[in-house]
């Protein structure tokens, strides 16, 4: 018995040890809560605290958000007026070598100033695509339907095709958002008479169809016509479009950019009778109303003058301003603008 006995006390003292210590960490736990030390506990967001949070970021978005898109439009509205500036070289660089200014259109279904222009904007490959003595409809279609983006603002739309032709079986060509100024008289668009703007469409007598083809496509005027100066003239500006009817000929002043057949698509006029579009929106141009100045900026249209200089201007130019800008020989004095 005694041997047994001896040999069970040693398992039960090795235990001993563990439960003092087992002891000593409850002691010392009940010691902690004894003196008031809490214990730290995990939990989540209330309902209110993240109505509170989702709160605060809409309004931090809602104050940022103008000042983002008020950036984005200052960007568009730079290469708006880069777009105009390399027109109006472009321009320069074609009375240079023509002597005279190109015309709006040479003859009624004809080309435009836009191709023209094409050899003095880098696009050397697709003027030569076109035949410019040609009726537009008589040109290649992958010519026509070429879209450049110099010729688009970025504020409205992205470059496109139209949606309708301007006639019946012809093909649809690009658009465009700028347009030549014709002046604000009665031929502004007419080959006979004589039209006071800068950009109108050639003279009959000069510009003659011999078996359907054009013998030369020269513009009215020179340099030296413009009488009221070139930093005083309009040459080149944005045209009022309705967006709900971009890409539409039939008096809505947006059809091909190429084709001669409807002069609004490439000329526009202004004076106290011609007022600027106001918005993106405005009825005019449409049937039966004439082509007038406008754009999609906010508060200001862009053009390019006789000088090369870009200038925004206010939509809510004082009239007689603006027909004395687009006069290249009215000789009216011009107001601040």
């Amino acid at each position: 018995m005694s041997a047994t006995t001896d040999r069970n006390p040693p398992l039960f003292d090795s235990a001993m040890p563990a439960m003092k210590s087992m002891n000593v960490v409850t002691n010392c736990l009940g010691s902690h809560r004894a003196a008031g030390i809490p214990r730290t506990s995990r939990r989540g967001f209330t309902l209110v605290e993240l109505l509170v949070v989702i709160g605060i970021i809409g309004i931090l978005v809602s104050l940022l958000l103008p000042a983002v898109q008020m950036a984005r439009e200052s960007g568009r509205q730079v290469t708006c007026k880069n777009n105009l500036k390399q027109i109006g070289l472009a321009t320069q660089m074609f009375v240079d070598t023509h002597e005279y200014l190109p015309p709006g259109r040479p003859r009624d279904q004809y080309l435009t100033w836009p191709v023209f222009l094409l050899p003095y904007l880098e696009q050397n490959p697709l003027w030569n695509r076109f035949d410019p003595y040609a009726r537009f409809d008589a040109q290649p279609q992958d010519a026509v339907e070429s879209q450049i983006a110099g010729y688009f603002c970025p504020s409205r739309r992205q470059p496109m095709l139209a949606r309708l032709p301007d006639r019946t079986g012809w093909n649809i060509g690009a658009c465009g958002d700028y347009a030549g100024n014709a002046g604000y008289n009665e031929y502004w668009a007419s080959d006979f008479g004589y039209p006071n703007g800068v950009m109108n469409t050639g003279d009959a007598s000069v510009n003659q169809i011999v078996a359907g083809r054009l013998t030369t496509y020269q513009g009215r005027y020179t340099l030296g016509s413009v009488i009221d100066g070139l930093s005083n003239t309009f040459f080149f500006g944005e045209k009022a479009t309705n967006r709900q009817h971009l890409g539409e000929p039939g008096g809505w002043g947006d059809g091909s950019f190429y084709s001669g057949d409807q002069p609004a698509t490439t000329m526009r006029i202004g004076n106290v009778l011609f007022p600027p579009a106001q918005d993106d929106f405005y009825p005019a141009p449409g049937p039966g109303t004439f082509a007038v100045w406008g754009s999609a900026h906010p508060q200001v249209m862009m053009f390019v003058l006789g000088d090369g200089s870009v200038r925004p201007v206010q939509k809510s130019i004082d009239l007689t301003t603006l027909g004395a800008l687009c006069g290249r020989d009215d000789r009216l004095p011009i107001g601040p603008y």
